[in-house]
């Protein structure tokens, strides 16, 4: 029987080796490429989460000073409220806007009610 010819045996395994090693090298690739997607999508995820928090904590700002600049509106007619409200305010008014002029002792009589005697 001839002889078949074939590698030695150490040369089969070097290079079984080496083809598990890249075997090896591509699912470690493979993985690693997956892991940097996911580190990726995390970071733009906690990027645009930061983003909306800014955003909302400015909004939040510029209302809380809208607020404020209301509430000093309400107290500033309050006071204009309470100050046209004023039996001083009143009377100016009367005179100047719609020229009234106070009474004259005894210009208006008052009858008697019939439960009281009449003078």
């Amino acid at each position: 029987m001839p002889r078949r010819r074939t590698r030695p045996e150490p040369a089969r395994r070097a290079r079984r080796h080496s083809a598990d090693r890249r075997a090896a090298s591509r699912i470690d690739i493979r993985v690693l490429l997956v892991a940097i997607v996911v580190a990726a999508g995390l970071a733009l995820f906690y990027l645009s989460q930061s983003t909306r928090v800014a955003a909302t904590g400015y909004e939040i700002d510029a209302l809380e000073a809208t607020l404020s600049q209301r509430h000093a509106d309400q107290q500033q007619l309050i006071w204009a409220v309470g100050q046209a409200r004023s039996p001083a305010e009143i009377t100016q008014r009367a005179r100047a806007e719609l020229q009234l002029v106070p009474l004259e002792d005894g210009a208006v009589t008052f009858a008697s009610s019939a439960s009281q005697p009449a003078d």
